[in-house]
């Protein structure tokens, strides 16, 4: 059976005026994978039904609260109208149970009710981890040209989006070959100076570090992968890292538990320099699988039937 798109109010799908990361250029992450979901669904067999929501642009509007309650009722009804369509549409659907799909950049993932088997393939929480990517037309990241890597580290960003990251700047600050600098404040905007610094310091570093923020993922660490720097990703609760049954992270990157962050400095400078030269060819490699063309396939592996 072709894909079956829940059939939502446009209200469920609104435009956003916030730019952030400041390399984005073109669609957000949900935004991308609806629209390729829209073209191909004919094409698609599968039982799951997808749930189009876009997540992010939805819940930073300053009104979601307010208005939290009325977008539930929404959703419920066109859940019910879908399932009663669904149990119609197919004998197949009635004998089995009908699950759900949906797609979420959003830290908090999604924060209306959803039927307890929707899957949701999430940046920074969910069901199956996704990359925390956006559509850049420009391949602005991938074609800024590469620098002599000066710094064994850098960290730019915001400290202040998590415990973990206070702590983090806290050992990485004795360090006279890691760079830190950044906002003491997350904002959405950021001016291009601050930008610049990003690309000029990642790609003159020969690693980034990425820590998690608000959320369990990092922009940062999937715009490393496409400068050509070497990500370091610190977690503390889950290690939210994607496509974990098609790539091996030990051989392009460097993941590190909260419990081990005091050992950063030392862990960076075992990696010698056949070893990182080696993780360099291999991020070269896998850079395809981070970007939303991949991650609508991938999708579409998991979602169809077999």
């Amino acid at each position: 059976m072709p894909l079956h798109i829940l059939q939502i109010s446009k209200v469920f799908r609104p435009a956003t005026s916030i730019l952030y990361p400041p390399f984005k250029n073109g669609l957000y992450l949900e935004e991308y994978v609806y629209h390729a979901l829209v073209q191909q669904a004919d094409s698609i067999e599968t039982q799951f039904i997808y749930i189009p929501v876009f997540w992010t642009n939805l819940q930073n509007h300053p009104g979601f609260k307010q208005m939290r309650d009325n977008y539930n009722i929404l959703l419920q009804q066109s859940l019910q109208h879908s399932l009663q369509h669904s149990l119609q549409r197919s004998l197949q659907i009635k004998e089995q149970k009908t699950q759900f799909f949906t797609v979420v950049q959003h830290d908090d993932g999604p924060l209306l009710d959803l039927p307890k088997n929707t899957i949701i393939f999430g940046s920074c929480t969910g069901t199956i981890p996704i990359p925390l990517i956006y559509e850049d037309v420009s391949q602005r990241l991938v074609n800024t040209p590469r620098k002599e890597k000066r710094f064994l580290a850098s960290f730019i960003g915001t400290a202040t989006t998590h415990p973990l990251r206070q702590d983090l700047v806290k050992h990485l600050d004795v360090h006279e070959k890691i760079l830190i600098a950044g906002r003491p404040l997350w904002s959405s905007t950021v001016k291009n100076s601050d930008a610049e610094t990003f690309l000029n310091v990642t790609l003159a570093s020969k690693f980034c570090i990425a820590p998690r923020g608000y959320g369990r993922s990092s922009f940062r660490f999937f715009e490393a992968i496409q400068l050509g720097t070497v990500p370091v990703y610190v977690w503390d609760d889950v290690e939210w890292l994607p496509y974990k049954d098609v790539l091996t992270y030990e051989d392009f990157s460097i993941s590190i538990q909260k419990k081990d962050i005091s050992k950063i400095c030392d862990i960076l400078e075992s990696v010698t320099a056949d070893e990182y030269a080696e993780m360099q060819e291999t991020l070269k490699e896998v850079q395809p699988y981070f970007t939303l063309n991949y991650l609508v396939e991938y999708l579409i592996r998991h979602i169809s039937l077999t």
